[in-house]
């Protein structure tokens, strides 16, 4: 067990999610040539995540919507990650810090 609360650990991941949704919503056009898809998909993945993110605010257990978040994140890393390390190691990452959530005191 790690020396945070899940609540707190799914707060800082809303923070996170809220910096891609304004991206994705805001710089769509960035994002899709940054990440190597179309803006539909990327508006798209921000719909998806915006979702999440009020999962994540939401009270009650946050492990649910923790681990939605890492599998997300798996799934792109996945999908978007082949040919583009740099996609690669930032979906793996933030998968990887979504995941340690878990790990914190409930």
């Amino acid at each position: 067990m790690l020396p945070f609360s899940q609540r707190a650990w799914a707060l800082l991941l809303a923070v996170v999610c809220a910096w891609w949704v304004m991206l994705a919503f805001g710089r769509t056009a960035r994002m899709a040539e940054i990440i190597g898809v179309d803006e539909t998909e990327i508006r798209a993945l921000g719909a998806r995540d915006l979702v999440n993110l009020v999962a994540l605010v939401l009270p009650g257990d946050p492990r649910p919507a923790m681990a939605a978040r890492a599998v997300f994140d798996l799934s792109d890393a996945a999908r978007h990650g082949r040919g583009n390390p740099r996609v690669l190691a930032m979906t793996a990452g933030f998968a990887a810090f979504g995941a340690l959530g878990l790990l914190g005191r409930r």
